[in-house]
């Protein structure tokens, strides 16, 4: 299955979470297999020096075959966007994406439903 968890350059496992989806610098995708991380690689979050969209991160993130998005904080553009795509969103991200990763696989995340969306103050 891949994850993936919104992260500082250059991305990674030792990569620290960015709070905040829509306001990362890369992201980091996870393949997990067996309950286990077996690789890792960075995923712009470059607009190309478009006006920010958020529509924009959603499809680029699905098109990498991500399962589950592990977030800090995310807007309900994004939320209703990985909906669509059919994406489960968790809540929770926090400290490195590898620390974060475990906490998924442990079970300890909390699904993020449509009423999870930061309102504004979340980052």
């Amino acid at each position: 299955m891949r994850v993936c968890v919104p992260s500082f350059l250059p991305g990674g496992l030792d990569a620290r979470v960015s709070e905040h989806f829509g306001h990362c610098e890369v992201f980091t995708v996870i393949e997990v297999e067996d309950g286990k991380i077996v690789k890792a690689w960075p995923l712009s979050n470059d607009d190309e020096g478009q006006e920010h969209n958020c529509a924009i991160p959603v499809q680029r993130v699905a098109s990498e075959g991500v399962e589950h998005m592990i977030v800090g904080g995310i807007g309900q553009g994004p939320l209703m966007g990985f909906s669509q795509q059919n994406i489960k969103v968790y809540s929770g991200a926090s400290g490195t994406v590898e620390e974060t990763v475990k906490r998924f696989i442990d079970g300890t995340l909390a699904n993020t439903g449509p009423t999870g969306a930061c309102q504004g103050g979340c980052h």
